[in-house]
């Protein structure tokens, strides 16, 4: 047999990452053009830290349906679908009527939108709410959620699990990609700030907890001491992929919180978009507090604070601070009013999931045919490949995956008109109301071209705290 010395025999991990790499140049020229000029301007060339990919972010033009265009006229299959925002797709007709004529009316009154209790009551109403605020991003909405909080416990405590993501305010930016080195043992983690500028004594108010681990949360709630306001979490972390919540874990998690008179915030910003009543309904579990955001606006910037009225009460001229000037806006009213009554229906929400569910599937047979190892946890219209030998249950077991192979999937997907997810490992893909049967099957076949490759051994980069 004749000697093998061309690069593909040698490093054939190597030669795939370096084609789909020269592929992507070659597709992306005016991407790699802006950039270049856009860094020069601003950190990085984006205007968000989850946006920057290697080795350069692609610029988009527009979107319709489940299509994305870049400004090289590329197109593609879109599940990132703004992060989970777009569950109605992007540019959904039913929306773009009713949005063009706010605009034609104004777009800001800078007081109350006729709108905005018709808003609050089909929220109040799908997601079990008493009463309801409105504010413009999920950062937000948990920065006031945890500060009601404090002010009905009179406690000043706020307990999060590590790996889950709760906007960027300084209360929760705390243990969101820690490195295990620096942040302590696996059922009593540290609270490990997510990048420079986070003031010390933040870290005081900020209690840390191993999802899916009960008596993790037994025991921090035992050495805070009784001043713990709330307990915020995730029911379904997709800032990790897909973790499943253990059969059990939060009902238990409910329990312990009345036991110890804390209370249970959802953070609901993408889950509210997962299932047709939020997770509240999936889990058959009722929390104090939630937070809303994201798919509630149709691709408008909204989100909402929701609670009891003896919690929510306390807000007001002389109470507890909200405010905004974007609050309850017309434009976002008017979206919020469409997308529940007539885009994001029991109905089309199940359709979605159903498709999901069927390309979930379709992963895991091929994967399994490689013998890659992987899950494919879903969660609602949402899910993820995971490089993981068996499914995580935490931050720590979800970091030992390989993102090496999750990132050549990614870029070689991609490549082929298909983009499957999020931009990170630790993302989701989101099926909206507006794909079909025939995204589904392109997408799939896509996959089968892909995934022969995925099998190889790619250079395992490291997870950066900092978002």
């Amino acid at each position: 047999m004749a000697e093998c010395d061309t690069m593909d025999c040698v490093d054939p991990a190597g030669a795939s990452l370096k084609t789909e790499n020269r592929k992507y140049f070659t597709k992306t020229p005016s991407s790699l053009e802006l950039w270049k000029m856009a860094r020069e301007l601003t950190p990085f060339g984006v205007h968000s830290n989850y946006r920057f990919t290697r080795p350069y972010p692609v610029y988009f033009r527009r979107g319709n349906g489940s299509r994305l265009y870049d400004i090289d006229r590329n197109e593609y299959i879109d599940y990132n679908m703004g992060f989970g925002a777009l569950v109605a797709g992007h540019a959904n007709p039913k929306l773009v009527g009713i949005l063009k004529e706010r605009l034609d009316n104004s777009s800001m009154l800078g007081f109350e939108d006729e709108n905005s209790f018709e808003a609050a009551n089909l929220l109040a109403a799908r997601f079990h709410a008493e009463m309801i605020r409105f504010s413009t991003t999920g950062t937000e909405a948990t920065m006031h959620a945890v500060r009601m909080a404090r002010a009905y416990t009179g406690r000043q405590k706020i307990l999060k699990f590590e790996g889950c993501y709760h906007g960027s305010n300084q209360d929760l930016l705390f243990s969101i990609k820690p490195d295990p080195s620096a942040a302590g043992q696996l059922s009593t983690p540290d609270a490990v700030p997510a990048g420079p500028g986070i003031p010390d004594f933040m870290k005081l108010g900020t209690v840390i907890a191993q999802f899916n681990d009960i008596d993790s949360v037994r025991n921090a709630l035992e050495r805070s001491a009784g001043d713990v306001a709330a307990v915020i979490l995730e029911p379904y972390p997709m800032n990790m992929g897909v973790i499943i919540p253990i059969p059990g874990f939060i009902s238990r998690l409910r329990k312990l919180c009345d036991e110890y008179g804390v209370l249970l915030i959802f953070d609901e910003v993408k889950t509210c978009g997962k299932f047709y009543g939020g997770a509240e309904e999936a889990l058959g579990v009722v929390p104090d507090m939630k937070v809303l955001g994201k798919a509630i606006g149709g691709g408008v910037a909204v989100s909402a604070i929701a609670g009891s009225r003896e919690i929510m009460e306390n807000v007001g001229p002389g109470g507890v601070s909200h405010a905004g000037t974007f609050n309850s806006n017309p434009l976002s009213m008017s979206a919020v009013v469409t997308t529940l009554r007539s885009v994001l229906t029991r109905q089309s929400m199940a359709r979605a999931q159903r498709l999901s569910e069927e390309m979930a599937t379709s992963y895991s047979e091929m994967l399994n045919l490689y013998e890659i190892p992987s899950t494919v946890p879903i969660a609602g219209l949402s899910g993820a490949i995971s490089f993981n030998s068996k499914q995580p249950c935490n931050w720590r077991e979800f970091r030992e995956g390989d993102i090496g192979r999750w990132n050549y999937y990614y870029l070689s997907m991609m490549n082929r008109g298909v983009i499957p997810a999020g931009p990170g490992a630790d993302e989701q893909w989101t099926v909206s109301v507006m794909h079909t049967e025939d995204d589904v099957d392109r997408t799939i076949e896509v996959f089968k071209e892909v995934v022969p490759r995925i099998s190889l051994r790619y250079p395992m980069p490291g997870m950066e705290e900092s978002v």
